[in-house]
C-alpha cells in the first residue's frame, strides 16, 4: 500500500505532467508531425526526470524544470526564441505547483478540507497540484495558439478549466469517502477512477485542439477557394482583354493597309495619252524630282507600316496549347518571365483538361509557375522549364527552375522563403493535387528546384 501511494502514484503523476508539458510545447511549435527522433528525446527526458523525482529533492526537481526548455527545443527543432516560450511554460507550471500546495495547506489549516490520515492528505495534495498544473498547461497552450493566430473560442477555454476543476472535486469526494472505508480495494478503485479521469482530461485536451485545427483548416480551405476564384477571374479578364485587343489589332491592320494602298496610289498622274500632267507640277524636270521624292516617301511609309505591324504582332498571344485557359495562364507567366529576365522554356503536349474545374486549373498552374518565376528571378540560373503531357491515364506536370538557396523544410514539406509569404501557394497546390487523387513531389538539388505533379486524368 505504501509503495502504491508514495511511489507508483507520484511516478504516474510526473509522467502525466511532463507529457502535458511536451504536448503544450508541441502545440506551440506548430509542427504537423512528430518524428522518431522527437519521441526518443521526449521518452528519455521523462524517464530520467521521473527516476530522479523519486529522490524527493525539491532542488533536483527544479533543475529538471529549468532543463525542460532545452529538451523541448532539442526535441522539436524549433528556433532558439522558442526556448523562451518553453521557459515561460515551465515557470507557469512551477508557480501553479507552489500555489496548489500552499492553497491546500491553507484550506486544511482553516478546516475547509479535512482528511484524517496523512496518506489521504498526500494523495489529495498530489492529485490537486497535478490537475492545477495541467489546467495551467492547457491555458498557456491556448494563449500561445491565439498569439499564433489560431481560433480560440470561449467554450474551449471553459472546457480547459472546468474539466480539471471537476477532476479535483471528484478526487476530493473519493478521498473523503475513503476516510470511512479505507481498504486495499478502495484504493484500487480510486486508482482506476484517477486513471479514467486522466484519460478524460487528455481526451478533452485533444478535442479542443481538434476543434481549433478544424476551424483553421476550414478557414484555409475558404481562403484557397477565394484565391482560386480571384485568380480565375483575373484570367477571365485577361481573356476578355485579349479578345478585345484582337479585334482592335484587326481593325488597326485594316486601317494601315488602307493607308498603304492610298499612299501607293499617290503617284504622278498622267493624261489619257500617258503624258505627264504639267498643269499640276510645272515642267518635266520638276515632275521627275517630285516623282523621285514621292518614291522615297513611299519606301519610308512602307518601312514605317512594317514597324507598326511588328509592334502589333507583339500583342498577340503565343500558342502553347489548345486549352484556352491554360494558354492564357502560360502567356501571362511568360510576360512575367520576360520582365524579370528569366529564360522561358514551356512546352505542352496534346491533352485535354476537361476533367478539371477551371478554378483548379488556375490554382495548380498559376501557383506552380508563380513560385518558379519568383525563385528563378532571384537565382543566378534564370530559367523556368515546364513540361505538360498526358501519360496514359495520368496528367504529368513538371516544373523546373533555378533556385540558388535550398528552400526551408518544415514537417517534411517545403515552405516559402519570401518575406510576408506563408507558403499559401504550395498549400493550394497540394490541396488541388489531393483533390484529384494525385501525387506531388518536390526536390532541390545543386541550385535547381523541381516540382512534379501526377493527376489521374479521368
Amino acid at each position: 500500500m505504501e509503495i502504491l501511494i508514495y511511489l507508483v502514484l507520484p511516478c504516474v503523476g510526473s509522467v502525466f505532467l511532463l507529457g502535458g508539458m511536451f504536448y503544450a510545447a508541441y502545440r506551440m511549435s506548430g509542427q504537423g508531425g512528430i518524428s522518431k527522433h522527437t519521441v526518443g528525446i521526449i521518452t528519455a527526458y521523462i524517464l530520467v526526470c521521473v527516476a530522479f523525482s523519486t529522490l524527493g529533492n525539491t532542488w533536483v526537481n527544479m533543475a529538471f524544470m529549468i532543463l525542460f526548455p532545452l529538451a523541448a527545443w532539442r526535441a522539436f527543432g524549433t528556433p532558439g526564441i522558442y526556448c523562451l516560450y518553453y521557459f515561460i511554460l515551465s515557470v507557469a507550471v512551477w508557480l501553479a505547483d507552489i500555489a496548489g500546495v500552499l492553497g491546500l495547506q491553507i484550506a486544511m489549516a482553516e478546516g475547509l478540507l479535512s482528511l484524517n490520515t496523512p496518506q489521504l492528505q498526500y494523495i489529495l495534495m498530489l492529485v490537486v497540484t497535478r490537475m492545477i498544473e495541467f489546467m495551467v498547461i492547457l491555458l498557456v497552450a491556448l494563449a500561445a495558439g491565439r498569439k499564433a493566430g489560431r481560433h480560440i473560442t470561449l467554450r474551449q477555454v471553459v472546457i480547459s478549466v472546468l474539466l480539471p476543476l471537476y477532476s479535483v472535486f471528484n478526487m476530493y469526494a473519493m478521498l473523503y469517502l475513503m476516510q470511512i472505508y479505507f481498504t486495499r480495494n478502495m484504493v484500487i478503485l480510486f486508482g482506476v477512477n484517477l486513471a479514467l479521469l486522466i484519460g478524460l482530461n487528455i481526451y478533452f485536451c485533444v478535442l479542443v485542439d481538434v476543434m481549433s485545427e478544424n476551424h483553421r483548416l476550414e478557414n484555409e480551405r475558404n481562403l484557397y477557394r477565394a484565391q482560386a476564384r480571384m485568380q480565375h477571374r483575373y484570367y477571365e479578364q485577361e481573356e476578355a482583354k485579349y479578345e478585345a485587343s484582337r479585334k482592335l489589332i484587326h481593325d488597326i491592320r485594316n486601317h494601315i493597309r488602307a493607308m498603304e494602298a492610298l499612299y501607293a496610289g499617290e503617284d504622278i498622274r498622267t493624261d489619257a495619252a500617258g503624258n505627264l500632267s504639267g498643269d499640276a507640277f510645272g515642267d518635266v524636270g520638276t515632275d521627275v524630282c517630285e516623282e523621285r521624292k514621292a518614291g522615297e516617301n513611299a519606301c519610308r511609309a512602307e518601312r514605317y507600316a512594317g514597324d507598326i505591324h511588328r509592334m502589333l504582332n507583339g500583342f498577340q498571344q503565343k500558342y502553347y496549347t489548345s486549352e484556352k485557359l491554360l494558354n492564357i495562364i502560360l502567356n501571362d507567366k511568360a510576360r512575367a518571365m520576360q520582365r524579370l529576365g528569366v529564360r522561358e522554356d514551356m512546352k505542352v503536349g496534346e491533352l485535354s483538361l476537361d476533367f478539371m474545374k477551371e478554378t483548379d486549373i488556375t490554382a495548380l498552374f498559376a501557383n506552380l509557375l508563380d513560385n518558379a518565376v519568383a525563385a528563378a528571378g532571384e537565382s543566378s540560373r534564370k530559367y523556368v522549364r515546364l513540361r505538360v503531357n498526358r501519360v496514359r491515364q495520368f496528367l504529368s506536370v513538371t516544373v523546373e527552375n533555378g533556385c540558388d538557396t535550398e528552400p526551408v523544410k518544415a514537417a517534411g514539406a517545403f515552405r516559402s522563403r519570401r518575406e510576408g509569404h506563408e507558403g499559401l501557394g504550395l498549400k493550394i497546390i497540394r490541396q488541388t493535387v489531393e483533390q484529384y487523387g494525385g501525387d506531388l513531389q518536390m526536390d532541390w538539388r545543386d541550385g535547381v528546384f523541381t516540382a512534379k505533379v501526377m493527376l489521374a486524368a479521368e
